[in-house]
C-alpha cells in the first residue's frame, strides 16, 4: 500500500477561481473554492497548496516577484 496522498482540482471550479496579488507579502492567491482548509502542504518555490478534504481549494505563490524576476 502506498502512502502517497493525491488531492484534485474540479475544472468547472478553477473556471470560477479568484485571483488576488497581495502586494504587501507579495503573493499571488488563487482561490478555488472558500473556506476553512483542512491541511497546508508547503512545495518547492515557496508554493502553498491548501487542501480540504481531498480536494486543493487555495494555491499560493509566495515572493512572486522574486520569481518573476529570475
Amino acid at each position: 500500500m502506498s502512502s502517497e496522498e493525491i488531492y484534485t482540482i474540479s475544472l468547472r471550479e478553477l473556471e470560477k477561481a479568484k485571483i488576488i496579488y497581495d502586494r504587501a507579502s507579495d503573493s499571488l492567491h488563487i482561490i478555488i473554492d472558500e473556506g476553512e482548509a483542512d491541511k497546508a502542504l508547503l512545495l518547492e518555490n515557496n508554493i502553498v497548496v491548501r487542501i480540504k478534504g481531498s480536494r486543493i481549494i487555495e494555491i499560493e505563490i509566495q515572493d512572486i516577484g522574486k520569481m518573476v524576476q529570475e
